[in-house]
Parts: structure tokens; C-alpha cells; sequence
């Protein structure tokens, strides 16, 4: 079954002072913008990817692209068209990107129905790149903030630009930002070895591992220290003594009442009226406690409640997502006689009508865009969530409450016994009495005082454990994925290394290696591809060998089923690095007759400055062919 992920650009408009610069429909197919050198060809290129959301890089910006406003991209994300709009601002700066449901004809002058994306996320709204994979029909699964893919990170596999070294697979990126982690991530996700769950857990054991090192070595110090004293380091060992001396104390204050003449018996007003307030005290303290302990009830069925409601939520996303998947496979169906009336069915190119009927659609009977639903549940769900926060923020505090309370009743239980326990006769044994209680108290004040180192080698000790079984528990489930992934890692590098060894056979340079190659390997991690274990050759066989696994790789994904790739590739480099005129154009119909074989909708973008004769037309190209002193964009 082929591949019904989908990229296709319909058209590109970019804008200077409110005219059009550079305005070229794009086709289903290979798509060839061809030109001289210097004629601006990877400057349409680098503003195509971003466009539909990938990053510039300060140097790699062309001062004829800044001087320009703003982006169109009229594009199908797998069957649903969407009008992106972009502006074009300094260097380095990662503006939004404004999404809608059309295309640049009928919507691109509408104020009427965008929704505006950041780079990143915020507290209310979600970045373009989760929206664009979520319109792709990508599931992702987020971890840290740097560690999530992007649409920028994804075009780092999808567009060969000429700035990148020929020996990389992947786009060039800066060292603080070109994690082998993120590399792996994006070959294994787009490949379809991955759905990010594996990257999801590669990136948590690291950051268990980080935490689990450093928690360790802090245990070691502190009981290489607590090795040389007589401390106990555990808050059980030390509770344990508190215990004990408490119970001495309870002994002292039963001797001290026996040793009385009598018990309290209320014959002194200012006693009795001390007794009663603290017992009033007790009892509203009692009452107060179970005020908190119901509003813990009520707390924790309200984030109970909530939380049943975000789990309908995520079904209601879920079944969106897949009436979108079912959209997308019944929309490759093409009907050529109607089932209902038998009748041939004709072609129409009318926008916004059905393809079997040609009926136009009624848009006043759609309630919402398939935008529109995601956004509120999005919201709906951003709502609940911090909803639950809230609650369980408060859950803790009136648990801090009830204890604070607790410890106020047993301190006027004290208080009262010792009431209770006082007359006027004052014996000789009581002096004997309180220095003995004094001075168990202050033990008991003193082993408080080593409770808080205690208590955070507990939790040190408590995290360490719970590390362990983190990393334990992750460990397992990384085996487990990643023998599932096995099979279908071995199937795809096989399909691709035979069809990269394919496409050089057919080379008429002077590589002799090319035409007698048996194995092709790729490593996402180490960002390397190799031939017969060799990794670099001339630096034009480099340029070709990295464009033939580009192809190969696209040959590949559209016809697999499980691949994320969306049938899309750039490739901005197939001449670089002195290649000869006779190899490139040779490279060009290798392309094409590869290509001409994909039985499902792709597309390729690619330049050239030494188009081959029989590709330089309107059936390959985009716009005209640019002479000399001419420029794609037009300023």
C-alpha cells in the first residue's frame, strides 16, 4: 500500500511593498526551477522551507530576501488545502506563521478566518510546527522543549540545500544545536522505525540517568562524612528515639500528678476559666480539621471529574484524527462512472464542489473547520488542565493546613494536662520532676534539630530508589521497541541501499566504485553514509552519491505505507561541487525515469543551472528559464 502522507505545494507568492516579487504555480511531479548561477534559485529554496515553518540561518539569509514582506504558500496537507502566510523579518528571528482552510486565489485578501501560530508554544496556544504535524496526521509525543521536533528539524531530512557538507545526510546545523539524539529521532520518525515513543524514552532516561549520577554521588559525600560521627541518617532511627524519650516524659507526668495531694478539682475560677478556653480551643480546632478533610473530598472528586473530562477530550481528537485518516484514503478514490446513476463522471477543476457530483458545497452548513475543532479542544484541554493543577496545588495546602492544625490540638492537650494535673500544694519532688522532663526535652529539641538532614537523606535516598526503577522500567521498554523495530529497520535500509546502488549504476562519471557498489549503508546518529564501508570520495561523486540516497529515500517512502515522510523532497544541490555538465543532466533523467515509476501523488523541487534539453518545459518547470542578469525574484 502506498504512502498517503502528504506535501504538495500548489503555489508560492512572495511579496515586496504589497506586489507580488515572485508568484509560480507548483505541480504534482518534478518541479525544476532552472536558471545561471546567481540567478537566485536557492534564495526561492531556502524561502519555500520557510515558508511552511523551517528556520534561516543568520548567514545563510540573501539581502534580496530580506528586502521583501511576506510569504504565501498555497499548499495540501495530505487532502485538505491550506493558504500559509509568513512575514519575512530580520535575521534570526522566528516570527509566526497564519494558517487557513483555502487556497491563495479566493482567500489570500480575506482578514476573515486565520489562525495565527508562534515558533513556540504557549500557555494558551500551540506552535505551528504541532499544528502542522497534527494536520499531517502526526502524533507526537512531547518532551523537553529543545528535544521536540519541528517542521525545522523535519526539512532537515526533506530539502538538500547547497551550504551543507555532501557527506552529511542531514541539513547543516549549528554544534550547540545538532544532537546525534535529535538526528536518530528524525530518521526513525520519518522512516516509520519510530512513532517518538523510543525518542520520548531516550530522552527521559537521560535526563533519569543525569539525575540518578548526581543524587548518587551527593549520598556518597554525605555518608562518607555521616562515617566518621555517631549520627543516625535516617528520620525512622531518629523518630524512633523521640519516641522513646516522649514515652519517658509521659512517665514524669504521670509521677508528677501521683505526687499531687489531689487532682485539679476547680476550686481556683482563674484555673477553671483557663481549662474551659482551652478546651474550647481543642474543640474548634477539631472542627476546623474536619471543615479541611471535606474539602479535600470535594478537591479531589473535582480533579477526578476533570480529569475523566480531558480523557474525552483526547478521544474527541483522536476520532477527529481519524475521520481526517479516512477522509484522506477515500479521497484517492477516483470515480469515473457516479455508483448512482451509472452516468460517466466528468472532470471539473471548480473550486470548493464535490468531485463525484459536482455539487457546490454550502459552506454555511459546516459548523466548524477542521481547524476550528482542534483549536477548542485544544483549548478546552489547556483549560482542564491547568483547572487540575490549580486543584491539587490547593489539596496540598490544606493538607499543610490540617497538619498545622493537628499539631495546635496537641499542643493545648498538653497544656491542658498540665492544668489539669496542677494545685497549690507544690511538693518538694517536683523541682526533681521538671529538671528530668527539661532535660529529655532538650535531647528531644536536639534530634528535631538533625531531623532535616535526616529527612533529606530519606529523600535522597527515596528519589535514588525511585530513579533506579525508572531506569530499570524505561531500559525494558526501550528492548522491547526497539526489537519491534528490527524487522522493518533491516526491510527499509535494504529497499534503499539496492535502489541507491541502482541509481549509480546508471552514473557516467569516473567513479569506478559507483558502478561495481554492492552495499550502501546510512547511521542517523553519526550523520555519515557509506559505500562498501567508505565514507568520502571526490567531492562531485560526494554531491551525487548524497542526492541518489535523497532519491531513494522518496522512491522508498511512497510506496510504504508506514512511512511519515510526506512523498516531498528539495534538492538545491545536485551540480555542486564541480560536477560536469553530461553527469547532472544524466542525474536529471535518472530522476525523471525513477520517478515516472512512483504510482502515487509526490513531489520533487530541485535547481539546476545545466537542465537537460528534453526537461526544460512547462511540464517540468517552474517559471521561466533564468538567463544571465535575470533574477527569480522581482524586485
Amino acid at each position: 500500500m502506498t504512502n498517503k502522507t502528504k506535501l504538495k505545494i500548489n503555489r508560492v507568492v512572495i511579496k515586496k511593498s504589497g506586489k507580488d516579487a515572485y508568484n509560480e504555480e507548483f505541480h504534482s511531479g518534478i518541479n525544476i526551477i532552472r536558471g545561471e548561477n546567481s540567478t537566485g534559485k536557492s534564495t526561492i529554496m531556502e524561502l519555500i522551507s520557510y515558508g511552511i515553518g523551517a528556520d534561516i540561518k543568520r548567514q545563510h539569509w540573501k539581502n534580496e530576501a530580506l528586502t521583501c514582506d511576506e510569504i504565501f504558500i498555497d499548499l495540501y496537507l495530505n487532502t485538505r488545502r491550506f493558504l500559509f502566510k509568513r512575514p519575512i523579518e530580520d535575521e534570526g528571528s522566528k516570527p509566526p506563521i497564519y494558517m487557513k482552510e483555502g487556497n491563495y486565489e479566493d482567500d489570500a485578501k480575506s482578514l476573515d478566518g486565520w489562525h495565527k501560530y508562534g515558533y513556540k508554544k504557549t500557555e494558551n496556544k500551540v506552535s505551528f510546527a504541532t499544528r502542522i504535524f497534527d494536520l499531517l496526521g502526526y502524533k507526537q509525543h512531547v518532551t523537553a522543549e529543545d528535544d521536540n521536533l519541528t517542521v525545522h528539524q523535519i526539512f532537515r531530512l526533506l530539502y538538500a540545500d547547497q551550504d551543507t557538507p555532501a557527506s552529511n545526510i542531514f541539513r547543516w546545523e549549528p554544534l550547540n544545536y545538532d544532537k546525534d539524539s535529535m538526528r536518530l529521532a528524525i530518521g526513525e520518525f520519518l522512516f516509520g522505525f519510530d512513532d517518538l515513543s523510543i525518542h520520548d524514552l531516550r530522552q527521559k532516561r537521560q535526563i533519569a540517568n543525569k539525575k540518578f549520577e548526581k543524587i548518587d554521588e551527593e549520598l556518597t559525600s554525605i555518608y562518607r562524612i555521616l562515617g566518621k560521627t555517631n549520627i543516625n541518617a535516617s528520620t525512622k532511627e531518629i523518630n524512633q528515639e523521640i519516641q522513646l524519650l516522649n514515652n519517658e516524659i509521659l512517665i514524669i507526668e504521670e509521677k508528677i500528678k501521683n505526687n499531687r495531694i489531689e487532682s485539679f478539682n476547680f476550686s481556683d475560677e482563674k484555673l477553671k476559666a483557663e481549662a474551659i478556653n482551652i478546651n474550647k480551643k481543642i474543640s474548634t480546632t477539631s472542627s476546623n480539621i474536619a471543615k479541611l478533610e471535606n474539602e479535600i473530598v470535594s478537591i479531589t472528586y473535582d480533579i477526578k471529574e476533570s480529569e475523566d473530562f480531558l480523557n474525552s477530550l483526547e478521544f474527541r481528537k483522536s476520532s477527529i484524527t481519524n475521520a481526517q485518516a479516512t477522509v484522506n484514503y477515500l479521497g484517492l478514490v477516483d470515480f469515473e462512472y457516479c455508483p448512482s446513476c451509472l452516468s460517466r463522471v466528468t472532470d471539473s477543476k471548480k473550486y470548493s464542489c464535490c468531485s463525484l457530483c459536482k455539487t457546490e458545497i454550502n459552506a454555511s452548513v459546516i459548523n466548524e473547520s477542521y481547524l476550528q475543532a482542534i483549536e477548542q479542544i485544544d483549548f478546552q484541554y489547556k483549560e482542564t488542565s491547568s483547572l487540575i493543577e490549580t486543584n491539587k496545588i490547593n489539596n496540598s495546602r490544606i493538607l499543610a493546613r490540617i497538619n498545622v492544625e493537628i499539631n495546635e490540638i496537641n499542643k493545648l492537650r498538653s497544656e491542658f494536662r498540665e492544668i489539669n494535673s496542677f494545685t497549690d500544694d507544690f511538693e518538694l519532688n517536683l523541682t526533681r520532676f521538671a529538671s528530668e522532663k527539661g532535660f529529655i526535652e532538650s535531647q528531644i529539641q536536639s534530634l528535631s534539630d538533625k531531623l532535616e538532614l535526616a529527612a533529606e537523606i530519606d529523600l535522597k535516598v527515596d528519589e535514588k530508589l525511585r530513579l533506579q526503577h525508572i531506569l530499570t522500567k524505561i531500559d525494558d521498554e526501550l528492548s522491547r521497541l526497539e526489537k519491534n523495530q528490527y524487522r522493518r529497520k533491516n526491510k527499509v535500509f535494504s529497499e534503499i541501499s539496492n535502489s541507491v546502488i541502482n541509481i549509480l549504476s546508471k552514473d557516467t562519471g569516473t567513479e569506478d566504485r559507483f558502478s561495481k557498489a554492492e552495499k550502501f549503508d546510512f547511521d542517523f546518529a553519526q550523520n555519515i553514509m557509506l559505500l562498501d564501508n567508505r565514507a568520502n570520495f571526490s567531492a562531485s561523486s560526494n554531491v551525487l552519491l548524497k542526492n541518489s540516497f535523497h532519491l531513494a529515500v522518496l522512491l522508498t517512502a511512497c510506496n510504504d505505507k508506514d512511512f511519515r515522510l510526506p512523498c516531498f523532497t528539495m534538492l538545491d544541490n545536485i551540480e555542486d561541487k564541480g560536477m560536469t555538465q553530461d553527469r547532472s543532466k544524466n542525474f536529471q533523467r535518472i530522476i525523471v525515469e525513477l520517478c515516472e515509476k512512483i504510482n502515487t501523488d509526490f513531489q520533487v523541487i530541485m535547481t539546476t543551472s545545466m537542465i537537460d534539453e528534453s526537461l526544460n518545459n512547462k511540464k517540468y518547470g517552474v517559471g521561466p528559464y533564468y538567463n544571465k542578469g535575470e533574477h527569480t525574484l522581482n524586485l
